[in-house]
């Protein structure tokens, strides 16, 4: 072997193992990021922990002059993480919401002065306006979609309302959404039942509820101190960061088929998880949708298939075959699962779709994982965080079987870290027979191209 290659080869050992290191003693999950400047801006768990990004960026030495993709960019983890760091990165988020999220997130090139004054000017406008606006805005909150109605007393709602229509009233784009992003994670301070993760709970009651005003101007203020850290560690020159809302498994936007230096994304998760569903009140909120069918015509008959649902709105029919795409190993234990849940499904009340999920979830994952190769550059490493599943007890190791597939399309090879164990909390649904015993885990998977 010859000094050149062995050295590559010792490289390559020294950076996994770090990459180890790494996995096993960070934090790792969203809930870790709620301290952490502008990316607490907008609280969507299905995230992953910037700390993680961020240490394996480092890992890998990716520097100011790389571009960074993330191909599931959700509400723009990685590309804040990026940002901090002066680097350029691209998002990819099909989402609309989400896409408009990260998108709010990563505009840094404020004037921070200017904004200081237009953030004293709105408040000034709010302490003025918002009564007789509530005033008139409450005798039609009755029109809005239902769950808002179960969620907020009537004169919170006018009162939402109303600094929804000052700030819209704004004439720069970057400051009016700056305004409404910190006005949506308002809504769930402003009420006092539960609307947590993941589900919203009308009938549940929570602690206080702040009123609306003192709410949106907490977050506002948050946001602009963010803003003031991240932007004196940064200095001057803010890097370039590009939302599409596009879809992962047609990445038509970036031209350049080899320029991407690394990848860092966290793809749906095979675990009837309804991406579309969670976002719900602040879909109504916007007026972005106004009943749940307009929500599933527009965002999650579009989405990767991740939950049971999508099968049947998608018209998928019992008995999906895997992609000729997926390799062969694969492809027949995912026959053998399907046909297996297919069974157990007529055993079970709810009949859920799980046996066409499964299938129909690999056939995404596997076009998306095709375009990312293909923008990838030589010799680039591609991380993924990704959970597995176990659809009515039925285990679909969801990192091996992604392995496998992207060593299939045509990377040299993959890793997996195991990142933690979790589902402990519904030990106690086990007990009663309600949900499966099998151990699940999260996980990191490496490739390189």
């Amino acid at each position: 072997m010859g000094l050149e290659k062995w050295l590559k080869i010792k490289t390559r050992e020294n950076v996994l193992e770090t990459l180890e290191s790494v996995v096993s003693n960070k934090k790792v999950t969203f809930a870790d990021n709620m301290d952490e400047p502008v990316h607490r801006w907008f609280r969507f768990p299905a995230g992953f922990s910037a700390e993680l990004v961020r240490e394996t960026i480092r890992v890998f030495k990716i520097d100011k002059s790389s571009i960074i993709l993330d191909p599931f960019t959700g509400s723009g983890t990685t590309n804040v993480v990026a940002e901090s760091l002066g680097i350029n990165s691209i998002g990819v988020e099909l989402h609309p919401l989400l896409a408009w999220v990260a998108r709010v997130k990563t505009y840094w090139a404020f004037d921070l002065s200017a904004l200081k004054s237009e953030i004293e000017k709105l408040f000034n406008k709010l302490d003025h306006e918002i009564n007789s606006r509530a005033d008139r805005l409450i005798k039609d909150v009755h029109l809005k979609p239902e769950l808002l109605l179960k969620c907020y007393p009537p004169r919170t709602l006018a009162e939402l309302y109303a600094i929804k229509e000052i700030v819209e009233e704004i004439p720069d784009q970057h400051l009016r959404d700056f305004f409404l992003l910190a006005l949506l994670s308002t809504l769930r301070d402003a009420t006092d039942v539960d609307v947590g993760w993941p589900y919203v709970l009308p009938r549940k009651r929570k602690k206080k509820a702040l009123p609306p005003l003192i709410a949106f101007k907490q977050r506002v203020r948050m946001q602009y101190d963010d803003l003031v850290e991240v932007r004196s560690k940064l200095g001057e020159k803010i890097p370039e960061t590009i939302i599409y809302e596009e879809d992962a498994r047609r990445l038509t936007r970036i031209l350049d088929r080899n320029s991407i230096d690394f990848v860092f994304t966290s793809p749906p998760y095979l675990n009837n998880y309804d991406y579309a569903d969670r976002t719900r009140l602040e879909l109504y909120f916007l007026g972005w949708a106004l009943s749940w069918r307009e929500i599933s015509e527009k965002i999650r008959k579009k989405l990767i298939v991740s939950c049971a649902h999508q099968a049947a709105e998608l018209g998928l029919p019992e008995g999906l075959m895997p992609s000729d795409e997926i390799e062969e190993s694969v492809r027949e234990e995912l026959i053998e699962k399907s046909r297996l849940l297919n069974r157990i499904k007529y055993t079970r009340g709810g009949k859920k779709d799980y046996d066409i999920m499964v299938v129909a979830y690999f056939n995404d994952m596997v076009k998306a994982m095709k375009e990312i190769y293909e923008v990838m550059k030589d010799r680039a490493y591609f991380a993924m965080v990704v959970g597995d599943s176990a659809p009515y007890g039925v285990y679909i190791p969801t990192d091996e079987y992604l392995g496998k597939i992207g060593v299939g399309i045509g990377f040299k090879w993959y890793k997996i870290y195991v990142i933690r164990e979790r589902g402990h909390k519904w030990s106690y649904l086990v007990e009663k027979g309600r949900r499966h015993g099998i151990p699940l885990k999260e996980s990191l998977v490496l490739f390189q191209k």
